[in-house]
């Protein structure tokens, strides 16, 4: 499925070194105000002017196969076949960030896991499982890609891209955990050693950045344009617990980690007045927008992974009735209360249908369980 998407814009070439310019400070991003505005107020019509295509991404196909709502294994196998850079999967388009600038497919860690988790799915079925597996395996290649931004002796941090970066990624590092940990338990058998010692060694440097209220900061240090949001947040202590899961010996360094982490969440972004759950604790930048459906999924995902199930059914109805709209999906809602970004599929559209199918799955098991009982 093709969408727009709310970084596609940044990646226009003018538009992209404008960004770059106002991280750098410089005269000639004065100009970025009007481009916010118009892409603030006419996201789809701006787009169309610019010429800009929809596209398709990797990971999104992933978590919509994985959520059920994918059914051409052929051709979701050779996509992901074709949208691979050196084995991994990211953007198709160029991504201007405060960490440097990323080329078009430039594969990242953070997208990456979620292709592996569908190729590992596909794999379940003889007749992909071959196609599926080498895919898989051909990962290993990309994650050793990975540059070393810190190792100590029992501890290891890695890039977000097989790039030179000037800042550590917390969430980035507890993706490149899970996915070490996938290569542990399903990688070849020559590697899965090495893999479980670096999940291990990763899940370490991650809970080591925790602060004292169980919170993350973005990167790993306190430098200007840092920030603490609530979807990074998520995916943190999502990631650990999908480690966890993988390598239970992993436990007693993360458990702590999660508890105080979910706890944070949970107290810190849900506002029970709303009913939703904050964009930010700590900001680097304003802007328009209230509310983020990003936000909504990945804290949807923790309510199913904590067994929040009542709070998690009554949370995600309400959800969808705010930024649903008939058949089309919003990812942002303003300051005016207006929907934003229609059918913008990867900004968190497509995680809160993979986290709501996962709701629905573990419900009707709890159901049958009922039954049987």
């Amino acid at each position: 499925m093709k969408s727009y998407d709310p970084y596609d814009v940044w990646a226009f070439p003018r538009i992209g070194q404008l960004k770059l310019g106002w991280y750098e400070r410089k005269l000639n991003a004065l100009l970025l105000p009007a481009v916010f505005a118009l892409d603030w107020m006419a996201p789809s019509m701006f787009r169309i002017v610019l010429g800009i295509k929809p596209s398709q991404f990797a990971h999104v196909e992933a978590m919509l196969f994985c959520a059920g709502e994918h059914e051409d294994a052929p051709g979701l196998l050779q996509f992901f076949l074709d949208s691979s850079t050196y084995s991994g999967w990211g953007l198709p388009f160029k991504w201007y960030s405060k960490n440097g600038v990323y080329c078009e497919g430039m594969p990242y860690v953070t997208n990456t896991p979620y292709v592996m988790e569908a190729l590992l799915k596909l794999a379940n079925d003889e007749a992909y499982h071959e196609e599926a597996m080498a895919m898989f395996h051909g990962t290993w290649d990309f994650l050793q890609s990975l540059k070393v931004m810190y190792e100590g002796e029992d501890a290891l941090a890695l890039s977000y891209a097989p790039v030179d970066e000037l800042r550590i990624v917390v969430n980035a590092n507890s993706y490149a955990a899970f996915a070490y940990a996938l290569h542990a338990m399903h990688g070849r058998e020559n590697i899965r050693e090495e893999a479980r010692k670096k999940a291990t060694r990763l899940v370490r440097w991650v809970v080591r950045q925790q602060g004292k209220e169980g919170e993350w900061f973005y990167y790993a240090d306190r430098e200007p344009g840092n920030f603490i949001d609530c979807f990074h947040s998520c995916f943190v202590v999502k990631n650990l617990i999908k480690t966890r899961n993988l390598l239970p010996e992993t436990r007693k360094i993360v458990d702590g980690a999660i508890e105080r982490g979910w706890h944070y969440i949970r107290t810190r972004f849900y506002d029970p007045r709303k009913g939703f759950v904050r964009r930010f604790t700590v900001r680097a930048h304003r802007d328009p927008f209230r509310w983020d459906l990003y936000d909504q999924a990945e804290f949807l995902g923790l309510l199913v992974d904590f067994g929040e199930l009542k709070w998690a059914k009554e949370f995600a109805e309400r959800v969808e009735k705010r930024f649903r709209k008939g058949d089309d999906w919003y990812c942002r809602i303003d300051i005016f209360g207006r929907r934003w970004g229609k059918n913008f599929l990867r900004w968190g559209i497509a995680p809160f249908w993979y986290h709501r199918a996962r709701l629905r799955r573990t419900l009707e098991e709890r159901e049958a369980e009922a039954c049987v009982a």
